[in-house]
Order: C-alpha cells, then structure tokens, then sequence
C-alpha cells in the first residue's frame, strides 16, 4: 500500500520537498497500545523486527513512560515506526532512538502535552555510513500551560548517506508558561552525504518560549590533530567522535539494564 508518511503539521516547505515521503508499507502492521495509570512509571525496550510498528500511549496525571527504540547494525533493510502520545498533568514521555543500521529508516513521533505541567523529551542518535537512509519527523504540540518539551538529535553521516530531520514545536492557544528546546549535533564525514534538517516553531500563545540550535559539520582539524598527537589515527579519532554521539542518548535512558544490554550488543564494553 503507498502512502505519504512524516507529514509536518504546517506545509511551508513545498519548494524543498520535505513535506513527507510517498513510500510502500509493509503489510504487517504491529500495534501496540498502552495506557498508564496515576503515578504509574514505566521503561519499554522494543526492537526492529522489519514489520510497521504503530506505538500509542496515553499517560494520566503524574504517569512516566520512558521509550527505547533500537535499530541493531543487522536490522532489517526498511523500518517504519508511528508514534503518537497524549500526556495528561504533570505526566512525562521520553522517546529514545537509536538507529544503528537497515537501508532504511522512517520514524514518525507526535506528542500531545495536553496537561498542565506535562513533558516531553526526545533523544535521536544515528550512525549512518554507507547509502542508509534516515527520514524522521517529530512533534511537540503544547496544549497545556507550563508544559516543556525538548527535541535532541546526534548523528554521524558518511559516504552516500542521507538523513532528513523535521522537528516542529507548536505552541497552541492555551498553552501559557509553555517552553520548547530543539537542537542538533550532525557530524559529516564525506562531501557526499545529504544531510536535511527543518526545524519549526509555530505559535499561536503569546507567553511562550521557543529555541532551535544546530552544529553541522565535518570534525575539527585541531581535534584530529590533538588526537593523532596522542597516538589515534584519523579512523580510530571518527570511530571514537561516532561513538560519543551516540553514547549521548545512550545515557539518557533510565534503565541501566537496558544500557548495559545495548552496550554489549554493539561491543561497547
């Protein structure tokens, strides 16, 4: 079946051709649906497994829920993922993702801050270094007021690899005290990678606070420099700078079960 996936919620960028992809699902669709109780906390590892992955949440008052999603390096050649979450008071929703492998790679991830004082985190490590493709679109729609979000990204680019990034914080009416943080750390190793990132803050609440950030680019002749004085060659220097990218999400997530697992996975110890 074809269909126009990671659509943003504002269609202003028509001319750069980034307002979703027309890609062909995979028949297999697998569902999960969850829902927190008050206060209830919760920590979920999910794998690609190749099938189309659609993940919803809805968290009551004070209920934590932290997402790890984990793309191996032997992953299946293309991956969907369709997030959608509503946070309630003081709820909590983290989404961790790691992408570590497979050709291609479509992640859709929207959140609702539907309460007051609600709070979103994402955290997105890539390594991409051959002709692997990223496409992912995230979504932080406030609605409640001082809810927070934040919106992080860092990967590594290299060869004919391609990523495509779209971050969309929207403040809607209602949403008073309410502050939203994206940022992006993308390290380019070859001229021949296309890296897309399309941040956008939209805004129909006065008392707002919104951010983007972004470092781009190859890495700092001085630090290779640095690093060969020390005895590190130039592939050994990019694997151990990949390396940190990504162990930047790792420690974000909670569960040290969970990080030791991956750490092991990936030879990290």
């Amino acid at each position: 079946m074809e269909k126009i996936i990671n659509q943003p919620i504002a269609g202003t960028f028509g001319w750069l051709h980034v307002g979703g992809t027309k890609v062909t699902l995979p028949e297999h669709i697998r569902q999960q649906e969850i829902q927190l109780t008050e206060g209830e906390s919760k920590t979920l590892l999910l794998e690609d497994d190749g099938a189309f992955l659609s993940f919803e949440a809805k968290l009551t008052k004070e209920a934590k829920l932290h997402l790890v999603l984990l793309r191996k390096k032997d992953a299946a050649e293309r991956c969907f993922t369709d997030v959608r979450v509503r946070l309630e008071e003081d709820a909590e929703f983290t989404w961790h993702r790691l992408i570590l492998g497979g050709k291609e790679t479509y992640d859709n991830v929207s959140v609702e801050l539907a309460g007051k004082g609600s709070r979103f985190a994402a955290d997105l490590g890539y390594d991409l270094k051959g002709e692997e493709k990223a496409d992912v679109n995230c979504e932080a729609i406030h609605l409640g007021k001082k809810s927070e979000s934040k919106i992080r990204s860092f990967g590594v680019l290299a060869k004919k690899a391609e990523k495509l990034l779209r971050g969309t914080i929207d403040f809607r009416r209602g949403c008073a005290g309410a502050i939203g943080n994206e940022t992006e750390d993308v390290l380019l190793l070859d001229d021949t990678v296309r890296n897309q990132s399309v941040p956008m803050i939209l805004c129909t609440e006065e008392d707002v606070v919104g951010n983007h950030g972004a470092t781009i680019g190859r890495p700092e002749e001085r630090l290779l420099y640095y690093m060969a004085s020390r005895g590190i060659d130039e592939t050994q220097a990019l694997e151990l700078l990949s390396r940190a990218k990504l162990e930047a999400v790792l420690h974000q997530i909670p569960d040290e079960e969970i990080r030791q697992k991956i750490k092991e996975e990936q030879g990290w110890t």
